[in-house]
């Protein structure tokens, strides 16, 4: 469960075997089900029983691979870098292909999961994508920009590549004076925000710490 993605058809046959147990037990004669197995498995805080929701709990044991390769150094984390993200590739950018690995396939599957809780506090911007993660303001530059985003060819450019490049970025056509306004008000915001000469800081939104949990997570 800590290593692939558990298919649809499992984890509901694994959740009937659990709902009959719970209100049956041993007993042959079948028994109503008196509550809702979505509030059974909800903390006891919040009015179920803390029975762990086992496709909650599959998808957050494959998001804290995503928290380890991020902010954890080692000899897993050296050949997944190697092998799916040459060219120091975010984790953000990194497409599926054809060869990958039954489990790294599973880890992109859930990316969304793990991108969604996660939060990035840019300092040199080596961390964060430009356009599809929200570090200039509360939406990613690609949701508020959408046009700009489109026609824009260096989609998967990161905030450190942008000021590297000095803002030149490549569009597949010009841009009309209703984009190039826009797009220079932009730059100008950009180069305004407060860069530091440190690694970006990740942190896990759901908690507090700012550090990924998991119980907190399949709650």
């Amino acid at each position: 469960m800590s290593m692939y993605l558990l298919p649809k058809i499992v984890a509901d046959t694994l959740d009937k075997q659990r709902r009959t147990f719970l209100w049956s037990g041993n007993a042959l004669k079948k028994k109503y089900h008196l509550v809702r197995w979505e509030t059974i498995c909800k903390s006891k805080k919040k009015g179920g029983l803390g029975i762990k929701n086992i496709r909650k709990m599959n998808v957050s044991l494959l998001c804290k691979w995503w928290w380890k390769l991020e902010n954890e150094d080692g000899l897993w984390q050296s050949i997944v870098k190697a092998k799916y993200m040459s060219n120091n590739q975010l984790i953000g950018s990194v497409k599926h292909r054809v060869d990958d690995s039954p489990i790294w396939s599973d880890l992109l599957k859930i990316r969304p999961v793990y991108l969604k809780g996660r939060s990035t506090k840019v300092r040199n911007g080596k961390s964060t994508l430009f356009w599809e993660e929200p570090w200039l303001k509360s939406k990613p530059l690609c949701v508020l920009y959408p046009v700009l985003y489109d026609l824009c060819t260096d989609k998967g450019i990161s905030v450190h590549q942008f000021i590297l490049k000095h803002a030149q970025l490549y569009f597949s056509r010009w841009l009309p004076v209703t984009l190039f306004g826009p797009w220079v008000s932009l730059i100008d915001e950009v180069y305004s925000y407060p860069f530091e000469n440190e690694e970006d800081k990740i942190s896990w939104k759901m908690h507090k710490s700012g550090v990924f949990q998991q119980d907190l997570f399949t709650i």
